[in-house]
């Protein structure tokens, strides 16, 4: 095998289990734990447990992650809580960090920099206006560009950059998974568990406020983690001068 595609292959498979695979187990563990505490749990020695229902259970979560995945993007990842109507519209930290003037994670002189570097590497494709357009129509055309370009030329910056998606998959997964998982155990109660069997209990309600705490702080890592791509993307093309070397992309 060429050096350069197992160098490509082995970051993708670590990609896989922390986007994909960890959320699915949990996803799956927090289906347990709901059975468990509705009493339904049922029955299954250990021994019972081969290597044919591991193998399966892998499957199930790569599936399972891969759903959380692209539900979390067509739902949150462009938006703010309660993600609904105009109060949950939001703009991209790729395009916040450089024209909202409420952002302050740069200064002010930086993102002039950053501008201008930006629109002098696609001058030849109209820099300028390429700018001015995204700062009208809130769009990230150039951090896109960017972060292709990067991919392509800078393969330390690559696998780099792919734990860094990786990790947001993870945690917007994650937030997901907890917040659904409030509305999920209730609806599985009542199909599951007959009126009389329904008792108020004190772990369940512990349970319930965690997967909602665990749903805030996860949501919050997720925007946080989304901040921090942008930041690096940028950092790492304001620190390269050979980009501004070529007019092209």
């Amino acid at each position: 095998m060429d050096s350069s595609k197992a160098v490509g292959i082995i970051p993708d498979f670590f990609h896989d289990i922390i986007a994909y695979i960890i959320p699915g187990y949990v996803s799956i563990m927090v289906m347990i734990l709901n059975f468990y505490f509705m009493n339904i749990l049922p029955d299954l020695a250990l021994n019972e447990i081969n290597l044919f229902y591991y193998f399966l259970s892998l499957i199930a979560a790569y599936v399972l992650g891969r759903f959380y995945e692209h539900l979390g993007y067509f739902t949150i990842h462009h938006r703010k809580f309660p993600f609904v109507g105009k109060w949950g519209k939001n703009s991209t930290p790729k395009w916040s960090l450089i024209f909202d003037e409420k952002e302050k994670s740069y200064t002010e002189v930086f993102k002039t920099n950053l501008k201008n570097k930006i629109e002098a590497w696609l001058k030849n494709q109209d820099g300028n206006l390429l700018m001015e357009e995204c700062k009208d129509s809130k769009k990230d055309d150039y951090f896109n560009l960017i972060q292709f370009y990067l991919r392509e030329r800078f393969p330390a910056v690559a696998l780099y950059e792919k734990k860094q998606n990786a990790t947001i998959v993870l945690t917007r997964s994650m937030a997901i998974i907890f917040f659904l998982n409030v509305f999920i155990y209730h609806i599985v109660l009542f199909i599951k568990v007959d009126s009389a069997n329904r008792v108020f209990s004190y772990d369940v309600l512990v349970w319930i406020l965690s997967c909602m705490v665990f749903a805030v702080v996860f949501y919050g890592r997720f925007l946080l983690d989304k901040k921090y791509h942008a930041m690096y993307i940028f950092e790492t093309f304001i620190g390269m001068k050979k980009l501004l070397r070529k007019a092209n992309v």
